[in-house]
């Protein structure tokens, strides 16, 4: 260990401190009192060099020094350990196993690499954890986190392996083959769960709206999965509580089978209705718990019809047709406004494609909208004319570099909660096409709420690229850029399926074509959420003058379907409240928002439903392909739970197995360690017992 005394102050003070010292001994052993009478020269010597030390050591103190000294730190090499905590484990043929021998069997082996390794132990299901038991109680499996946990943890560390332990099978999250090409240490699997072919049937999915109308045909495509099933048949049914919608039976013809079938069901009652999809084989299954899978409907009681106005055409408006199309409880009308007139009575949203435009100001036509006051959706672009828009009044003051245009690509606000659009949406949109937006400076002057910011040349702007603003009782969204058609094109070239601009055009439509809420307590929440899930409420209150409050408190009382009621207490973040409450046991929840202030009381109640996540069963064969291929792609192996000696052999010898000699300065302040104290309180101690002793007194 190397040590140094360092100061802030310069060290040439040390000699003008000796000099004090010595004038000091001088005056008080040669001149103040002259012990050399009583004393010889030598003992007076030896008495002056003790106190002049012990005066120079206490000035010395007044510079501040520190001892400066480096430590030399072995770190070991770190092994985390990711355990798959999801119920799938525990549904396979070997789920005693799991439950039973298999925890202490691999603590046992971690306890073997204690010595070497530093361990850390995780769990990942819905979310990345300590690990604390193996109990397989999580609903979702999602190696996207699990790997952006370790790239935040331990991305900077070249002394990391991850020996991770999965059936390999995931439902969340994107795909583990892409997701791990991030990370630059191996990642060991140990293969789990049965890769057998087992009898079985399930339902692998649901595919519907989430909105649908009241005795109005809703379509619903399910989509069967049958293994080792040849030759039998399946009978599959919906039900609506009890009510019994569909029996359809269907022959399985061969070991691999997979069909999707479309159904139409009829709701018959408006608001939030949970419908269950059942199948059962004739043949004998593995498992009946994947034989079932819930979905839930907002049901209203008319459907809604939107008109789509330009005066010149432009492949957005075929995005935007198709994109509306694919919820059939809109029915869409493309005008010409340059061919004719739209009858607005007929119309519950309207979509204006650079309308005004540079053709036509159409001023009346505009005005009837905002007199009937219908929702809009504006979409300014090339041919929109600015001027007249901004003489609409419609509660944006757009200033504009007149002519000038500027490619733009989106960047989502994540305080965004008009509608749910999560985060991993809105990073796939910051990675489409730029649109062509004109170079306006928005000034809202009413209520607005923002999707997404223009990005230019990769700098963020203030200026939104989609948001949605009110006038009165007028709601409206603007999308500020031509060329959405791009990212329908995109999604279609990566994925195969521009599902995701579909949702978020429908979102949009779907919101807008819904009345207004101009309560005073507004709670955003989902409606449909399922077992496993968070689940959050975020909440607003305006006074009378509809501006955003947040003085008063907000009590939240929730009701199980038992009429057992839990209360909590929001927490204010900013101007606005939020509540999570964890996640729920499936059935149907109600609740009431309440808060009292100085004049009234504000009142808000809904509902929600926790449907049933069957996630985890719906496939009940191991995947140890993909296992293979995150170790490959991370330079890791692959073992199964009875090579724990190969294992313990190739992490051991791994080049990132290797410690890490490491070099940490520390500081200590010279005037705070005892030991100093120490040693000039001997010396004047020394001093004064030799002068009594010699001179006896």
């Amino acid at each position: 260990m190397n040590i140094t005394i360092v100061t802030e102050y310069s060290l040439w003070w040390v000699l003008p401190f000796a000099l004090v010292s010595l004038l000091l001994i001088v005056m008080v052993y040669f001149f103040k009192k002259p012990y050399h009478k009583d004393l010889s020269l030598p003992k007076i010597y030896i008495l002056a060099f003790l106190r002049g030390l012990s005066i120079l050591l206490l000035l010395i103190l007044l510079l501040e020094p520190k001892i400066k000294y480096a430590l030399e730190k072995i770190e070991k090499p770190l092994l985390v350990f990711a355990q798959d905590n999801s119920k799938s484990l525990k549904l396979n043929n070997d789920s005693l196993f799991y439950l039973n021998e298999y925890p202490s069997e691999i603590e046992k082996f971690l306890e073997t690499l204690n010595s070497e390794f530093e361990i850390k132990k995780i769990s990942f299901g819905n979310k990345v954890e300590e690990l604390s038991n193996y109990n397989y109680s999580e609903a979702n499996t999602n190696f996207s986190d699990l790997f952006q946990f370790l790239k935040n943890n331990y991305g900077n560390l070249n002394n990391v392996q991850v020996l991770l332990a999965s059936d390999g099978l995931y439902n969340k999250g994107g795909n583990p083959r892409y997701d791990v090409q991030d990370l630059n240490f191996p990642i060991h699997t140990l293969q789990l769960g049965d890769t057998a072919r087992i009898e079985d049937v399930s339902v692998i999915s649901v595919k519907t709206n989430k909105l649908g109308f009241i005795k109005s045909k809703l379509p619903v495509r399910i989509g069967v999965k049958a293994t080792n099933l040849d030759s039998e048949s399946v009978r599959l049914k919906i039900y609506n509580g009890s009510a019994k919608l569909i029996d359809d039976e269907f022959q399985i013809n061969n070991n691999s089978f997979f069909i999707e079938k479309d159904f139409f069901i009829t709701p018959e009652k408006a608001g939030l209705q949970k419908f269950r999809v059942e199948v059962i084989a004739t043949g004998k299954e593995h498992s009946r718990s994947n034989n079932q899978y819930e979905f839930v409907v907002d049901v209203f009681d008319n459907q809604r019809k939107i008109a789509i106005c330009f005066d010149k055409y432009h492949p957005d408006i075929a995005a935007i047709q198709s994109a509306i199309n694919e919820n059939l409880n809109f029915t869409v009308e493309l005008i010409n406004l340059a061919q004719k007139q739209a009858d607005l009575e007929k119309y519950n949203l309207v979509v204006l494609y650079q309308i005004p435009s540079h053709l036509n100001s159409y001023s009346g036509f505009l005005q009837q909208i905002q007199q009937k006051e219908i929702p809009v959706l504006m979409v300014v672009g090339g041919n929109s004319d600015i001027e007249a828009l901004n003489k609409l009044n419609l509660g944006v003051n757009l200033l504009r570099n007149e002519g000038l245009f500027s490619e733009s690509s989106f960047v989502g606000d994540e305080a965004f909660n008009l509608f749910d659009l999560k985060r991993s949406k809105m990073e796939i949109f910051e990675k489409m096409p730029p649109l062509l937006s004109p170079l306006v400076n928005c000034e809202f002057t009413s209520e607005h709420h923002i999707v997404g910011y223009q990005s230019i040349k990769s700098v963020q702007t203030e200026e939104p690229q989609i948001v949605f603003s009110y006038t009165d009782e007028q709601k409206i969204a603007w999308i500020f850029g031509e060329g959405i058609w791009r990212w329908k094109l995109h999604l279609s070239r990566m994925n195969d399926s521009p599902e995701v601009f579909f949702d978020l055009i429908n979102k949009m439509v779907q919101y807008l074509s819904l009345k207004i809420n101009r309560n005073q307590l507004v709670v955003n929440y989902p409606k449909n959420i399922s077992e496993g899930d968070e689940i959050v409420f975020d909440t607003e209150i305006y006074n009378k003058s509809y501006e955003l409050v947040n003085q008063a408190n907000l009590d939240f009382t929730l009701i199980n379907q038992a009429g057992k009621s839990f209360n909590y207490n929001f927490e204010k973040r900013s101007d606005k409240y939020q509540l999570r409450i964890g996640s729920l046991p499936k059935g149907n929840y109600s609740f009431v928002v309440k808060t009292q202030d100085s004049e009234n009381v504000l009142e808000q109640k809904g509902q929600f439903i926790v449907s049933l996540n069957s996630n985890e069963a719906k496939n009940l064969q191991a995947d140890h392909k993909i296992l293979s291929q995150i170790s490959s792609l991370t330079g890791g192996k692959v073992f199964k739970p009875d090579e724990q000696a190969e294992m313990r052999t190739s992490i051991k010898e791994n080049e990132h197995s290797k410690s890490i000699l490491s070099e940490e300065t520390k500081y200590g302040n010279l005037a705070e360690m005892l030991f100093v104290l120490i040693i000039i309180i001997i010396l004047m101690i020394l001093e004064w017992f030799l002068r009594k002793y010699w001179l006896g007194i």
